[in-house]
Parts: structure tokens; sequence; C-alpha cells
């Protein structure tokens, strides 16, 4: 399962019946620490633990989208998942992602053809559980310095991406002068 923050929204989420929620996320420090999104759409992390040396609340400049979820407490069948993008610490908008209700995900016992082969797009798709749980590493560790199956792992991330951000991330001046190495290798 591993690490995860948590966190509470004050800001107007598109289904009121979802405000007083706590939800859980992946996509901040993942230290066990508490986030409030405040009205005004400030990230705000949550002092408490004093042993980490955050006397106070403080506001967290986080840049980008943040995904929270949770599952419904009414129905665990029922998964919760909202996306809110951040400029310099403020929410820009909020909104849901997905279907509402999804089965449990359980690993395949023999994954379909089509989940054995990803191929990265432009831009970056959604996962099945089928493609997540062919493509992950059983464990996620570092043998001399590499990560084992790391190109299983970098071709879901790509697929989930997309090629475009990849590009983005990377820096395209990085990604292009890649490409020209590789094309220079083949001529020679």
């Amino acid at each position: 399962m591993g690490l995860f923050d948590t966190v509470r929204c004050e800001y107007p989420l598109p289904e009121p019946a979802h405000q007083r929620l706590e939800f859980q996320t992946k996509d901040l420090d993942c230290l066990l620490d508490e986030y409030l999104i405040t009205r005004d759409g400030r990230l705000v992390r949550r002092a408490g633990r004093a042993e980490k040396g955050l006397a106070r609340d403080m506001e967290w400049p986080y840049h980008g989208d943040v995904r929270i979820y949770r599952t419904n407490p009414k129905n665990d069948r029922e998964f919760i998942e909202y996306v809110v993008r951040f400029t310099n610490g403020r929410a820009e908008w909020i909104r849901r992602l997905g279907d509402e209700t999804r089965a449990p995900i359980e690993a395949p016992e023999t994954p379909p053809a089509a989940a054995q082969t990803l191929r990265p797009q432009k831009w970056g798709r959604r996962l099945t559980a089928e493609e997540f749980h062919t493509h992950t590493p059983e464990k996620l560790e570092l043998l001399s310095g590499d990560v084992p199956e790391a190109e299983n792992l970098l071709l879901l991330l790509l697929t989930n991406l997309g090629l475009h951000r990849a590009a983005l991330l990377a820096g395209p001046e990085e990604w292009k002068n890649a490409l020209e190495d590789t094309e220079d290798e083949a001529k020679s």
C-alpha cells in the first residue's frame, strides 16, 4: 500500500456530499502529513508533528495537479476521486475523475494479450487494472544502482503520462538531443 498524505478540503467540491470527507493522496510528500485546501483555495500543510519540526501551519507553494481519493463510506465498492490543479499553492480548479463505481482491483492470473504490450502515445491515457498489474514490479527496489524491471515501469508511466508531458518534464532540448544521438548511432 505504501505511505500517503491526508487531505481535507474546505474548497467547494463539485459534489457537496463529499465536502466533509477525508481524502488521501500520493502526489505530495507521502510522509503521513496532513494538508488542508482552504475555502479560498490555499494549500496548507498542517502542523501536528513536533518531531518533524513543523511548529505551525504553513502555506505550501505546490504547483501542479494533486489527485485526492477515497472509498465512499456508504459503499466500499464506490471510489471517489478528484484532481485539484494548483498554481503556486492556490487551487485553480477541482474536478471529479473517472467512473463513480469501480470493481476492486485484483491482479489477474493470466493477463490478456492486450495488457502485455504498452504503446506510449503523445497524450497519456488512463491505465487498466490489468496493465497496471502486468507492468508494475512486484517490489520496487534498488539493486547495485539499478531498478529491476525499470523498462516495464517506464512504459507504464509513459503510457499514463504521455510522451508530450514526459518531454516537457525532461526538457524538450534533452529529449531532442537523445533522439539525435540514437539516429547518429544508427547511421554509423
